[in-house]
């Protein structure tokens, strides 16, 4: 679950980089950077950053292997540990 979670939060802060690497190169090309950056970028990469996470879950939910049966936990027979699985 915290893979995912740190997955999905690197998704969510990519505009937040792409916008600290464009306030890098604003102080080289100033006036080239007043014209494209106008007021409200904090929140426009906030939903920016959602349209990404959404779309990496939708992706993820459609591509992801789908299993019917239930999970059989590990069990130890005739002393010979049985690992887990699903059926």
């Amino acid at each position: 679950m915290g893979r995912i979670v740190f997955e999905l939060s690197g998704f969510f802060f990519l505009p937040f980089l792409c916008y600290a690497a464009f306030l890098i190169w604003e102080e080289r090309h100033p006036r080239a950077a007043k014209r494209i950056l106008k007021g409200k970028a904090l929140q426009v990469q906030a939903l920016i950053g959602l349209v990404f996470v959404a779309g990496v879950l939708l992706f993820a939910g459609l591509t992801d292997r789908k299993s019917t049966g239930g999970y059989v936990p590990a069990v130890v027979k005739d002393g010979k540990l049985i690992p887990g699985r699903v059926e």
